[in-house]
């Protein structure tokens, strides 16, 4: 009787790795990972990273950066460990020094991560990036949008948004724009700002599905607030998807946006991307137009595939507020060796 199951068995492993090589063959993986200020050590003139040196209260030195490359790749490459995402967006990178170390001085190496990021005017010099894979997406188009220039605001410095569009590896083109919200600090000026922003960006994403209403859009990103922000919901006009009760394929907008980052899955008790003084806040967020959730079209989104990587060894017990926090690099200039102070988001599309 033994003599039958040991094949048995093989065939059913056979089978059942078949199926997975299948899956992963008809899966498009986009993630979204904020890095908390990669800088390299070296001052870039006319921008404020002088806390990002050797001799500031930081101490950033050689070593501690060479740490943070490490503890990024090994972030990166557990996004998702049997198939890496074909693209990835990177938030908070300074410059292509640090994006050349982080994509070919690492074990990412391995992965054959190309990249294309913004060169935008922001005063501490940061910017965002997409890696890509070349298999998995070929850009044909790359633009940024300087919102000094396009909200009439000569004296505003920051983060440009970066839009890239490439060819899937299903044969879909895709629209993936990348987004840095400004930051919170500013109270009421600065909401209004992201506000209007927020505007801007859906009058731009407009134009995209205006010249092509078979355009499959994602807005992947930081927007500094939460999918029920008056910036998101209102501004973006993005609506708020429920993973438990979807919308009916009859009643989705081809050229309505979705939020698909309102309490996705996670583990370990995460319940967001952010934690601030023990309350966790959706701050990273994928919107895409209403085309990628129609099961017709031929890459959509797969159902409630939307989660925050939540790997136990991104967290430490948070000492102050209990329960876990993202192991960070600093805490205010207290040097922590971590990874972020945001954990990575990933979201599957499948295609036929």
């Amino acid at each position: 009787m033994y003599k039958y199951v040991l094949p048995f068995i093989c065939m059913c492993l056979l089978h059942l790795c078949t199926i997975v090589a299948q899956e992963a063959a008809s899966s498009f993986r986009i993630a979204e990972l904020n890095c908390e200020n990669l800088f390299d050590t070296l001052h870039d003139e006319g921008f404020q990273d002088k806390e990002f040196l050797p001799s500031s209260e930081r101490k950033w030195t050689s070593r501690r950066y060479r740490r943070k490359l490490l503890m990024l790749s090994k972030e990166i490459a557990s996004i998702s460990p049997t198939t890496p995402p074909d693209v990835i967006a990177l938030i908070e990178v300074e410059n292509d020094t640090v994006l050349r170390d982080l994509t070919q001085r690492t074990p990412l190496r391995s992965l054959r991560y190309k990249y294309v990021m913004t060169h935008s005017d922001d005063p501490r010099g940061i910017d965002v990036a997409l890696l890509y894979q070349e298999g998995g997406f070929r850009p044909l188009r790359t633009a940024t949008v300087n919102w000094s220039h396009r909200l009439n605001l000569p004296n505003l410095r920051t983060r440009d948004l970066l839009h890239v569009r490439g060819l899937a590896k299903s044969g879909d083109t895709i629209d993936i724009i990348v987004h840095h919200a400004p930051s919170r600090l500013g109270g009421r000026k600065a909401q209004k700002l992201r506000n209007d922003i927020s505007k801007s960006l859906r009058a731009y994403v407009d134009s995209i599905y205006t010249a092509n209403t078979t355009a499959n859009i994602i807005i992947i990103g930081d927007f500094n607030d939460t999918p029920t922000s008056r910036s998101t919901k209102t501004c973006l006009n993005a609506v708020v998807y429920d993973h438990k009760d979807p919308p009916k394929p009859t009643d989705i907008l081809p050229g309505q946006l979705y939020n698909l980052a309102n309490k996705p899955k996670a583990e370990n008790g995460v319940k967001a991307s952010y934690r601030y003084r023990g309350h966790w806040e959706m701050l990273d967020q994928c919107i895409v137009n209403g085309n990628l959730l129609l099961p017709s079209n031929h890459i959509h989104v797969k159902n409630g595939t939307l989660r925050i990587v939540s790997h136990q060894f991104l967290l430490v017990p948070d000492k102050t507020y209990g329960n876990f926090t993202p192991w960070r690099t600093y805490q205010g200039p207290l040097y922590k060796g971590g990874f972020s102070d945001h954990l990575p988001i990933i979201l599957e599309l499948q295609y036929k």
